[in-house]
């Protein structure tokens, strides 16, 4: 601050007006204000107390900004500084902040209000940025959309989704005889390899050659032989043999049955055999097997109890009286009769000499006498 003095003699305060010149030593009695004053640099008067922006600055934080307050003193708060360029503080509440950003960490990404550029995220293998925009990379076999990133089927591939996982589903594909075409030798088969955890393929050829070949039985024999189960595979035998062209069954040997239906023709060609048996017994109750029954009556009446004749139908069963003593003709006699039936019209049936028999047949209801020798 500078201000110009004029020679003369000064009765009263300095007056910002006219200039005046102090010789000497001036002293103020009274209050003199610096608005009489003139800065001759700035071109403008001094400035007074109440032209004074801030009229105490409190606090010693280094390098603190100062907060000014309506009472004319400013202060500094130690968590907000800046140095070097840049500004320290906990927090900022701003509307915009512009910028690149590059030096923000830590971001929540639920506060952000826009979406993000794909370009400023750190994405890997599997995302691209198509554009600005994240998007899924898809390789062979994938497909992204709207609904999500999927499997990418191909129609009649046998694949399907099921409980939103891949399976093989075979009703997926073409039937293999769309064309007119069958099964061949070298159509392929998918395995699960159980021994090594693995899926292979193999070919029909290989899976009946290999597999299904040495598990099934062979026919054995020669051409009209009947196969019958050996010891591992089927066998046969040249006795026993069916002849398609006349419909005829071949048996060299014994037939064991325990029932017999011929329809229309019995034909014997040889011998006939039935079965006998030999019984002094009290009470004899004829068996599934009789057929004939020699009754000894030389100790003792003897009583045949037959079957019943419902469950015969059609049977044919001879009793006999024959005593080991030959030459007595006269003897114990044999009782014939049935329990749920009627022998004739009678209950019983009886025969009396040696050597004499009856023959008798069920009818399902009763048993006939249809054969008679003797008394």
């Amino acid at each position: 601050m500078a201000y110009n003095i004029l020679k003369g003699s000064v009765e009263g305060s300095v007056d910002q007006h006219a200039d005046q010149e102090i010789d000497g030593i001036k002293i103020f009695k009274n209050t003199i204000s610096a608005s009489v004053f003139y800065d001759t640099d700035a071109q403008s008067p001094c400035a007074t107390m109440k032209d004074v922006a801030i009229k105490e600055i409190k606090g010693k934080t280094e390098n603190g900004i100062l907060l000014y307050k309506v009472d004319g003193t400013a202060h500094t708060k130690h968590n907000l500084k800046y140095i070097d360029g840049m500004l320290h503080v906990k927090g900022v509440a701003a509307e915009k902040v512009y910028g690149n950003g590059s030096a923000l960490t830590a971001l929540p990404s639920n506060q952000f209000v826009d979406p993000i550029d794909a370009g400023f995220i750190n994405h890997g293998p599997g995302l691209s940025n198509l554009r600005g925009t994240l998007s899924i990379k898809t390789t062979d076999g994938l497909i992204s959309d709207e609904d999500g990133v999927g499997i990418n089927l191909a129609p009649n591939a046998a694949l399907s989704t099921k409980n939103k996982r891949l399976a093989v589903d075979p009703t997926k594909s073409e039937p293999i005889s769309r064309d007119g075409q069958n099964l061949s030798d070298s159509d392929l088969l998918i395995i699960s390899d159980v021994s090594h955890g693995t899926v292979n393929n193999t070919t029909l050829s290989n899976l009946y050659n290999s597999y299904i070949n040495l598990k099934v039985p062979h026919a054995a024999g020669t051409k009209n032989e009947i196969q019958f189960k050996g010891k591992n595979e089927f066998d046969s035998s040249s006795k026993l043999t069916f002849e398609s062209d006349t419909s005829t069954l071949n048996i060299e040997g014994k037939l064991k049955t325990n029932n017999t239906i011929i329809k229309n023709k019995m034909q014997c060609d040889g011998a006939v055999y039935y079965n006998i048996v030999k019984t002094s017994d009290k009470e004899y109750s004829v068996t599934p097997t009789d057929y004939t029954i020699l009754c000894d009556t030389l100790n003792n009446k003897i009583k045949v109890i037959l079957p019943p004749a419902a469950a015969n139908v059609g049977r044919v069963i001879i009793v006999k009286k024959a005593d080991s003593n030959r030459h007595k003709i006269n003897s114990n006699e044999v009782s014939i009769l049935c329990k749920e039936g009627y022998i004739d019209i009678t209950d019983y049936a009886t025969v009396k000499m040696n050597y004499s028999s009856r023959t008798l047949q069920s009818d399902g209801e009763n048993w006939w006498i249809i054969g008679t020798k003797g008394t």
